[in-house]
């Protein structure tokens, strides 16, 4: 019999393919050679025009960069913004995962979807959400506290609470990275066999004592990756410091390529060196966890017991129940409520007149305005389209990985992962400056959003493939060779339909985020194909508040609708 690898070899050399490729093997050859060329081809496209000046290699560029106080600023400003959002967002979303998988005040079913309750609102909505809750004169929250402080004869014209500031955005930013800490910690403490914890307890250790001196060893590396994540995202953040940072006059690595780019005049050598510096940070991060990995230093407990016995916290359980219901309200509930309630008004004032509430905004936005009718069709369309493809490319690859080993696995692993290395930023600079020129010119177009989405969100989709894949045996791969049947039938008819449920999660994902993107739509965005995520930052950028928060809250209802509608569809599977 065929060995099981053999049948997805797909980067074998020339000759040896030649009598027994298949159009398995093609396809999957192609996705990689594609998803590479994706990847290179515009990164490459940006160190080129950086560094190569008139077909002489050189540091001008650099050296104008790096002695621009505005540029060094803008730096500083991401490096302390990531620090202390991403050291915020570490502390809570690793407390959360603690209290849900060893406590308990454990959530139930409820702590499996607790990450994912964020996602479903896209962020430039939540965050706008916030804003005009909570902006110093028009905070609709704000005016609420205003009245209530006059009552008892302190009365105020703006405050008391103030979202433009360093605080606000710092506690903005680190609600919307702990879910991404939430996953990995609590997959880990999942997977993380609880006898020391239990033999510690036993020779009288306190569980916060059992906490640091046995389980947070066990899970450094868990931690590793998510600091590193953090960093990733956080200088990949673009909605958070656009719409919060410029208001509180705080310029990072990310807005500022941005106004390089589209203030007149455009400087794109220097948005170019940004997007370099942004990588070059990321690509440290990432040197410096694999050092840490390699160097051993942290404690590591194998194999997976039986079910860790929960800790009672006493009067503290109901404290913590309160503490994560809380953040899901922060990150989900309270900035859609304050979106419905400025979309339902004529003009965005803190305080609420009853009277004059109406349904106008949203018979403009969806029957009036056709750019932003345009959007959500555009929007809704990339994410169903994006998603799709992104999935089943994801599970081939993952697939062809699975299935072989050696060079290959390598070779697969490090094509689906290298986007995860390059902030999105970067990613939409590199696609700017290389396919908008030339016969490549795809500026403008919904097709070069797609593939940037495509690029930007391989990880994720191939994280949840692969998930998937792990689930499916090797047997029936076996037993499916034993008959002859084809690569390609066998993932389409058989491994395909066993994965979907598995895939559904990763779709979801990547459905949400790209229906609701922000950094590669006003990078590659154009006026005649509009999208959400850049038609919301025009609308924030012109002052049209309410039809802003009910194009916001529109597209948020739309994607819950989704989301909702297709994991009814895979309920039963999904639970199985």
């Amino acid at each position: 019999m065929q060995a099981t690898g053999s049948a997805f070899a797909p980067l074998a050399g020339a000759a040896r393919l030649a009598g027994r490729l298949s159009p398995f093997n093609v396809v999957v050859t192609l996705l990689i050679l594609l998803t590479l060329a994706l990847v290179v081809y515009p990164v490459g496209g940006i160190l080129l025009r950086a560094f190569v000046i008139d077909g002489r290699i050189g540091l001008s560029g650099f050296t104008a960069a790096v002695t621009n106080p505005d540029l060094l600023a803008a730096l500083l400003n991401t490096v302390v913004l990531v620090a202390v959002s991403g050291t915020l967002a570490l502390f809570v979303g690793a407390a959360f995962a603690w209290l849900n998988e060893r406590t308990d005040a454990s959530t139930g079913w409820t702590a499996d979807i607790l990450p994912l309750i964020p996602l479903l609102v896209p962020q430039i909505a939540g965050v706008t959400g916030w804003v005009m809750l909570l902006a110093p004169k028009a905070g609709v929250l704000n005016g609420l506290l205003r009245g209530l402080l006059d009552a008892v004869g302190v009365p105020m014209r703006e405050g008391p609470l103030d979202i433009y500031t360093y605080p606000g955005l710092v506690i903005i930013t680190a609600l919307y990275l702990v879910p991404y800490v939430y996953l990995i910690v609590s997959a880990a403490l999942r997977n993380l066999n609880p006898y020391f914890e239990e033999a510690a307890r036993m020779n009288g250790a306190g569980p916060m004592k059992t906490l640091f001196v046995v389980t947070l060893p066990a899970i450094r590396p868990a931690l590793l990756a998510s600091a590193l994540i953090l960093v990733m995202l956080g200088f990949a953040f673009f909605s958070v410091p656009m719409i919060i940072g410029t208001g509180a006059g705080i310029e990072v690595l990310s807005v500022k390529a941005y106004r390089l780019l589209y203030n007149y005049p455009p400087k794109t050598d220097l948005a170019i060196m940004l997007s370099i510096f942004m990588m070059i940070i990321v690509q440290g991060a990432l040197l410096l966890q694999a050092w840490i990995v390699r160097s051993g230093r942290f404690a590591t407990i194998g194999g997976k017991g039986a079910p860790a016995s929960r800790i009672r916290l006493g009067r503290w359980r109901w404290l913590a129940q309160g503490t994560m219901v809380a953040y899901v309200l922060a990150t989900a509930v309270i900035p859609v409520v304050g979106l419905v309630i400025v979309s339902l008004q004529p003009f965005w004032t803190p305080r609420v007149v009853w009277s004059q509430l109406s349904f106008h905004n949203y018979h403009f936005v969806l029957f009036e305005n056709d750019m932003t009718t345009q959007a959500l069709v555009n929007s809704l369309s990339l994410g169903a389209v994006g998603a799709t493809i992104g999935m089943f490319v994801a599970a081939v690859l993952a697939l062809a990985a699975h299935n072989s080993g050696g060079r290959l696995r390598a070779v697969i692993d490090a094509v689906a992962t290298l986007p995860a290395a390059i902030p999105h930023t970067v990613i939409g600079v590199g696609f700017l400056v290389s396919f908008s020129q030339g016969w490549l010119n795809l500026y403008g177009t919904l097709t070069i959003l797609l593939l940037a989405y495509l690029v930007m969100f391989l990880p994720q989709a191939t994280r949840s493939a692969s998930s998937a894949v792990s689930q499916v045996g090797r047997e029936l791969i076996e037993a499916a060779q034993v008959f002859r049947t084809p690569p390609g039938r066998t993932f389409l008819r058989i491994l395909l339909p066993l994965m979907l449920p598995g895939l559904a999660a990763g779709w979801i994902i990547l459905f949400v985020q790209m229906s609701g993107d922000l950094t590669a739509s006003v990078l590659l965005g154009g006026t005649n194909n509009p999208v959400i995520g850049q038609t919301l930052l025009d609308l924030w950028e012109n002052g049209s508040f309410p039809q802003l928060a009910a194009l916001a809250v529109i597209i948020t209802v739309l994607d819950c609708a989704v989301v909702l509608l297709v994991l009814r569809y895979f309920r039963g599977s999904l639970q199985n």
